[in-house]
């Protein structure tokens, strides 16, 4: 489970999520602590016994549940994928890829598009998956 998703669980079920160092911190209301779970390390959470009275036993189970799948979770698919933008070293163009045309899979832009139409940001999976020479070019970190 990637932590946006995560976040937005939660928030659905009333609650706030606040990062606090290396801990998410579940928040009821009134700002009650009713959990954590931890950024840094795999299947590490802390739960409010009492929290079952703060808001139900329903709301309790859907947290713990949302929690136990979300500490489970691999650190590194817990965040969306890096993407990078490929640049052309001679013309400074960047690569673009046709999501409605297939006629034009790729092409060269001089700026960045982000569209519906146009895809311009690549994972390292789709980068290495690249059906021609590809070396040369340069990649550019997206920033999150």
């Amino acid at each position: 489970m990637e932590t946006k998703e995560f976040k937005q669980a939660i928030e659905a079920l009333g609650f706030t999520v606040v990062k606090e160092d290396s801990n998410l911190v579940i928040n009821g209301e009134g700002s009650i602590w009713l959990a954590d779970v931890s950024l840094k390390y795999k299947y590490a959470l802390r739960t409010y016994f009492g929290a079952i009275d703060e808001v139900g036993e329903e709301k309790t189970r859907k947290l713990f549940e949302l929690l136990t799948a979300y500490a489970s979770t691999p650190l590194d698919e817990r965040e969306e994928p890096k993407k990078w933008y490929i640049k052309c070293p001679i013309t400074g163009q960047y690569l673009h890829e046709s999501i409605y045309y297939p006629s034009t899979k790729f092409t060269w832009r001089e700026t960045i598009t982000v569209s519906f139409e146009w895809k311009s940001q690549y994972t390292r999976a789709e980068i290495d998956a690249f059906e021609f020479e590809h070396a040369h070019l340069i990649e550019e970190e997206v920033p999150r």
